[in-house]
């Protein structure tokens, strides 16, 4: 077999656009959308945009300890003219997170009141007025009914996980994990555990693609290494096509008269480039 030859010293910007174009003139979409759970999303990317449910929160509740109050009725209180509150009528007792009572529009903290017969019965006095929706969540001060919350493509945080639960959503839609088939290859390689004689290498790179996959949200499938022969790796190939989404072939795509990768690319599909300006990673073919 002829010793193969790198065909181009591509710079890296320039590989990643050849690349790029020739998925999108292939048709090459993102992957479908699968339901899972919001609360197991973390990581996955969202294939269409998740908008609110519902608000958040979905009615006026109290930021405080305290007293709901009509902030109307408070005006005029000072120091020097406390006014007083009747409990149950005009004030009435709330903890942070309560729904505000029907008609009331603003809290007074417990701090700044001076209670009389207790919260069942009785008076507050306040020493000066509450300003309008003062110490309230109003309905939607998080989020807003229907107003995106992510956007599609969007890799979810541990905060985005929160907002879409809080937006009304117990599932969202987000794209298939992809497969990524790790194909190692090399007469010389053996599997980590086998008694080892002069020449043998241990094959370790596989499992730092793999590692590498699953960091970045995909599903590896690691194939049992290929010896150098280009029949075998062919059939290796065919195989992972079939499998996954995206082949990893390591390594055979340098200069040695044993570096058969690039060839069987060439038989099975189409060799894009061969020769990447940087290093490591000089040899990486793609196709």
């Amino acid at each position: 077999m002829r010793k193969g030859i790198y065909l181009e010293n591509t710079p890296l910007a320039v590989a990643l656009k050849l690349w790029a174009e020739k998925i999108a003139k292939e048709g090459i979409r993102p992957l479908h959308g699968e339901p899972v759970d919001a609360k197991d999303s973390l990581g996955r990317i969202t294939s269409g945009a998740v908008f609110a449910r519902l608000s958040s929160p979905f009615y006026h509740s109290s930021a405080m300890d305290g007293y709901a109050v009509r902030f109307a009725e408070t005006f005029g209180a000072s120091e020097s003219q406390p006014k007083t509150l009747k409990l149950g009528q005009q004030a009435v007792y709330v903890d942070t997170g309560d729904p505000l009572p029907e008609g009331f529009n603003a809290v007074i903290m417990i701090e700044d009141v001076n209670t009389a017969g207790g919260k069942e019965g009785g008076h507050i006095e306040i020493i000066k007025p509450a300003a309008p929706w003062q110490h309230v969540r109003v309905i939607g001060e998080d989020i807003v009914s229907t107003e995106l919350i992510v956007p599609e493509n969007h890799r979810m945080r541990p905060v985005d996980i929160g907002a879409v639960i809080s937006g009304g959503h117990v599932k969202i839609d987000v794209r298939r994990r992809p497969k990524v088939v790790i194909i190692p290859t090399g007469s010389e390689i053996v599997e980590p555990g086998t008694d080892l004689k002069k020449g043998d290498i241990i094959e370790y790179n596989s499992r730092i693609l793999s590692a590498l996959v699953s960091e970045w949200g995909g599903e590896p499938l690691r194939f049992d290494p290929v010896p150098d022969d280009l029949e075998k790796i062919k059939d290796a190939v065919r195989e992972g096509c079939r499998r996954g989404d995206l082949v990893v072939i390591n390594a055979g795509s340098s200069a040695g008269s044993e570096d058969y990768t690039a060839k069987a690319v060439a038989a099975l599909g189409e060799v894009i480039l061969h020769g990447i300006n940087i290093k490591p990673g000089k040899p990486v073919i793609l196709g």
